[in-house]
């Protein structure tokens, strides 16, 4: 299952203990994943602002995020902090079935 996907599964309000925890698990292991990605890319980052030769930080910060991959980055970085929200929402409900 993709995140949006989950999102909408997750906000159901009548799961059983059983959903809600096969559905953290899932969620939990995409939260991985995305932070697995967002490592790689902030290493090319790293990279990109060292190839550079813009003259200010500033500008070269606005260069890798008009690229692909600077836009992939702004993507998980929120999609991340989402997730967590998500997460905590869920291990609260979780909370209250036990």
């Amino acid at each position: 299952m993709k995140l949006l996907e989950l999102i909408k599964s997750v906000n159901e309000k009548s799961l059983t203990r059983e959903q809600l925890e096969a559905y953290r698990d899932e969620i939990v292991n995409l939260f991985a994943q995305m932070q697995f990605e967002l490592a790689d890319i902030r290493k090319k980052k790293a990279i990109f602002f060292l190839e550079q030769k813009e003259k200010t930080v500033a500008a070269t910060e606005v260069k890798w995020q008009a690229s692909p991959e600077g836009q992939r980055e702004i993507e998980l970085s929120h999609y991340s902090k989402a997730t967590e929200k998500i997460l905590s929402s869920l291990k609260s409900r979780l909370y209250e079935l036990y």
